[in-house]
């Protein structure tokens, strides 16, 4: 439980009294190095391989239409569009849209690397989105998540405000234009964590002190659609059918199988190995694959004449200090 601790503290308390049960703002009395940075973010943006929906511009809950951001690339004979437009999407994301990069840990070795070893702490899958905010800047609405997120704040600070959980567990996924009463409220600055449990509503808004990042690892719990995914996996491990039958009498012949198979394979199977076989996480591979730290940027920079996020998060910082 290494992972689980440095996000929360010693984990058996946090698993008692908070897991899948209120907010909390969590202070790790030993914080693990940032696993993602502004030079990670800069170089994904540069690579020029970046494309939608691995990124989207926010706020206040809508899309910014994706055209106002990417490019189109010819590649071969082919056009194809929705490629990272870095120019574009620092000139939208400065005056207060929110940046969110989904999934990171598909091509970013560090967070690869961290919901690796806390999907199997927790035997869960763990993703990770990361959000980089500007001063003032909300880029969704009080919305629910199908997960519990431990929010890693990454650099600046930002302000969040959780509601209460339905206590009949009706609930739906997504925006929620009547959250309810306010369960927690509170400013996660660099180094701390926010915890929300699943199905909590919750919004945040990036504090005035400037650019605001932060990772949500989101640990997704398994469901009815997982469970008949497993179920069919199960029953068709092993199975070899003719793909074309040809004739009533050969298709009757794979029906007989078929069914003779799932019959077998069916027979002694347990609502515990269904479950085991949607919480199973497979080991992570060695190495941690950290990301590598660089210079904020040059603090005499503008939000405007800014390149990079680097250096957009130095002038949005100075201009807070001289404010």
């Amino acid at each position: 439980m290494d992972t689980l601790r440095s996000l929360v503290g010693e984990p058996e308390p946090f698993l008692t009294t908070t897991w899948r049960r209120r907010a909390r703002l969590l202070r790790p009395p030993v914080p693990s190095a940032p696993p993602v940075t502004l030079a990670d973010v800069d170089a994904a943006l540069a690579s020029g391989l970046l494309r939608r929906p691995y990124l989207e511009l926010v706020s206040r809950g809508k899309n910014l239409e994706p055209g106002e951001y990417t490019a189109a690339r010819t590649v071969g004979d082919q056009v194809f569009g929705g490629y990272a437009d870095p120019a574009e999407v620092l000139r939208r994301l400065a005056p207060g849209a929110t940046l969110l990069m989904r999934n990171i840990e598909h091509w970013h070795p560090g967070a690869a690397a961290l919901t690796a070893r806390l999907g199997v702490e927790l035997g869960r899958r763990v993703e990770a989105f990361l959000f980089l905010t500007p001063p003032g800047g909300q880029g969704l609405g009080s919305h629910r998540d199908d997960a519990d997120v431990f929010v890693l704040q990454l650099h600046g600070s930002k302000r969040w405000r959780v509601h209460a959980i339905p206590e009949d567990g009706h609930w739906r996924i997504g925006y929620e234009p009547d959250p309810g009463p306010v369960e927690l409220e509170s400013t996660t600055g660099a180094g701390e964590v926010f915890y929300i449990p699943r199905g909590a509503p919750h919004s945040a808004v990036g504090h005035a002190d400037g650019l605001s990042v932060h990772l949500s690892l989101t640990v997704r719990q398994p469901g009815t659609a997982d469970l008949r995914a497993a179920l069919a996996r199960h029953l068709d491990d092993g199975l070899r059918l003719p793909p074309r039958p040809v004739g009533r009498a050969e298709l009757h012949r794979a029906a007989a199988e078929l069914l003779d198979h799932h019959r077998r394979r069916l027979a002694g199977l347990t609502p515990e190995d269904l479950c085991a076989a949607v919480e199973t996480v497979s080991e992570p591979e060695d190495g941690t694959g950290t990301g590598s730290g660089s210079d904020i940027g040059d603090a005499s920079l503008s939000p405007d004449s800014a390149r990079t996020v680097a250096d957009l998060a130095a002038a949005l910082r100075n201009g807070a200090n001289g404010a």
